[in-house]
């Protein structure tokens, strides 16, 4: 009984912490910078950008469904600057290679920020 009740405690935690929203504040992004190499659409409407020389892809959480809308031409080819939200969560304990983007900025424009 006891190692049951162990078990349960455990997932529950494990929950708990696997849902926590993503604190996506400036003080709590890491700033990227690079070429990019494509732009494509994932999951749910989901705007995946791919860098050069970069394993991590970095995601607009439901960007079409928000109404952005990015020309590949505008971009592929182009240095941007990329805010991503610092997390960790226990569905992936060592790390994710997609990041959740909280500002695209293309040289001194702002195209999408989820900061305040």
């Amino acid at each position: 009984m006891r190692k049951t009740v162990s078990i349960i405690f455990l997932f529950l935690v494990l929950l708990f912490f696997a849902f926590q929203p993503i604190d996506i504040s400036l003080e709590n992004s890491v700033k990227v910078e690079g070429i990019v190499k494509n732009i494509t659409e994932a999951g749910a409407k989901d705007i995946l950008f791919e860098l050069e020389n970069d394993k991590t892809t970095y995601y607009i959480n439901r960007g079409f469904e928000k109404g952005i809308i990015l020309s590949k031409k505008e971009y592929i080819g182009k240095k941007v600057t990329l805010y991503y939200a610092k997390n960790w969560t226990p569905l992936a304990p060592l790390g994710t290679t997609s990041k959740h983007l909280t500002q695209l900025q293309l040289k001194d424009k702002i195209v999408y920020s989820e900061f305040k």
